[in-house]
């Protein structure tokens, strides 16, 4: 069983709510997921250092790059041209198919919830 690291759950995280439907609610959940993990300043800094992760022009709020998403493609095996609307399926398979484990306890429930693993 492969264990994503505490960054690659973080940037997990950011690449979901990428495909969600845009929503205040939607924000919350991912800001209250983030902010409970250990850590998660450090490695915040370090995605924005990496160029992974942005604070956008438009809205002021932190969201993943392309680089990012190209980054969580390529771990989770998702192909680039996969539909947009059908993402979090495919993370919902390669998080099971792969058996990736997620150690960190606030991300994992906010990725199960938003994929669909109970």
């Amino acid at each position: 069983m492969e264990k994503l690291t505490r960054k690659e759950q973080t940037l997990l995280s950011y690449y979901i709510y990428n495909f969600l439907e845009e929503s205040e609610d939607a924000r919350m959940e991912l800001e209250q997921a983030l902010n409970a993990s250990e850590e998660f300043a450090t490695i915040n800094e370090e995605l924005k250092g990496k160029g992974m992760v942005n604070v956008t022009k438009e809205d002021g709020k932190q969201r993943i790059t392309n680089e990012g998403i190209l980054h969580i493609d390529n771990i989770l095996h998702i192909q680039s041209d996969a539909v947009e609307r059908n993402k979090l399926a495919y993370i919902k398979n390669s998080l099971l198919i792969n058996e990736l484990e997620l150690s960190e306890d606030s991300l994992k429930v906010y990725i199960h919830k938003q994929v669909g693993i109970e």
